[in-house]
């Protein structure tokens, strides 16, 4: 299959990873050359999701990573568009930069 976009990621707590999420990325991840998960940090999860996260962020993180066709995990610290899109601009640079 020809991948179509470079770069493809997805943000999100990843407390709990569901077959349908696992899925999910595996087929966006098989459309692009690298993929990426964001996950929110634990201060974003209680103050904007009103939840709070049963593992801690770097617990999370690794398990994002271990997930099939994931490249790089990065930390997303803000509900911002403008500053997500900051956040994920800069951890595919350093992708980019390592690779």
């Amino acid at each position: 299959m020809e991948k179509n976009k470079k770069i493809d990621f997805t943000i999100g707590i990843f407390d709990e990873i569901s077959e349908e999420i696992k899925k999910k990325i595996k087929n966006e991840s098989n459309n692009s050359e690298l993929y990426g998960i964001g996950v929110y940090t634990d201060e974003v999860v209680i103050k904007d999701y009103m939840t709070y996260p049963v593992r801690k962020l770097d617990e999370r993180m690794k398990l994002a990573k271990q997930l099939e066709g994931v490249d790089f995990v990065f930390s997303i610290d803000n509900t911002d568009e403008k500053e997500i899109r900051k956040t994920v601009e800069q951890a595919c640079i350093k992708v980019l930069k390592n690779k």
